[in-house]
């Protein structure tokens, strides 16, 4: 009997913070896969991709050892063989200068930081291999580049410009040379959080791990940013499940036992 009521109540509370909305909501991410900036196939394009703002704390973005822009990788090529994980961009984050400090690019949205909810954020992270620019690409064709190595990544969802939560690196060492991989995190705000009603955020950094003549480490890619939000049930609406589900066992052995008595 005992096991019979735990799997009641496991069945009940699952569905409760499973299902509340039935599905969750996608929140508006402006140029969310980097495609309103061109770029011909194959080449990478030095610039701000539209809806974003660099991240920048130690005013190291100077638009050619350290700059950030947009990438069309060709399939079958160089850098990135299997193309890009969503439409034909990703955004990139390209640090070679020799100052140890991370950047990256961020955005503010217009949805606002809510009670009770499960936010999911999500972004492909690439991390390109070494290749030879093509036609259309910033500084001109024929240039080889050295990428071997992966600097680091950081992902943060943000309220207010306060850090909510992120995934710091997590991928590191699993992505290989020339391929992305998905990075997706979640983070539940209660019925009180001190950022409620403040514009959610988000940011995409490379971190600048320092690297070697020989393993350079100093790009990272980003592509089809994605934010969900979905209703969680309040502890309130938890505590009402859990006395229905007590008052029904206890309605449900008192019925058996009658019926025992009866039909011995």
């Amino acid at each position: 009997m005992r096991s019979t009521f735990a799997a009641l109540l496991s069945c009940l509370v699952a569905g409760a913070l499973a299902s509340p909305l039935a599905s969750a909501a996608p929140i508006a991410i402006a140029n969310a896969g980097f495609e309103a900036d061109a770029a011909a196939n194959g080449a990478f394009v030095v610039l701000t991709p539209q809806g974003w703002s660099v991240y920048d704390p130690s005013s190291i973005i100077d638009g050619a050892s350290n700059a950030v822009g947009v990438i069309f990788p060709n399939v079958g090529g160089e850098y990135f063989p299997g193309g890009a994980p969503e439409g034909n961009n990703a955004a990139l984050v390209f640090l070679a200068g020799g100052q140890a400090a991370e950047a990256g690019l961020q955005q503010t949205l217009s949805a606002t930081l809510q009670a009770n909810t499960r936010y999911t954020l999500s972004v492909q992270v690439g991390n390109i291999a070494s290749g030879t620019s093509l036609p259309g690409s910033s500084g001109g064709a024929g240039v080889f580049f050295d990428l071997d190595g992966f600097p680091g990544y950081r992902i943060d969802l943000m309220a207010g410009g306060t850090v909510l939560a992120s995934d710091d690196n997590t991928l590191a060492g699993a992505i290989p040379e020339g391929e992305f991989r998905l990075s997706s995190f979640d983070f539940v705000t209660g019925l009180v959080h001190a950022q409620l009603g403040e514009e959610l955020g988000i940011r995409l950094v490379n971190l600048k791990a320092p690297g070697t003549a020989d393993v350079p480490n100093i790009e990272v890619d980003f592509d089809d940013v994605q934010l969900t939000a979905s209703s969680v049930p309040e502890p309130s609406t938890l505590a009402l499940l859990l006395g229905a589900a007590i008052f029904g066992y206890a309605r449900r052995r008192r019925v058996l036992n009658g019926f025992s008595r009866v039909n011995p």
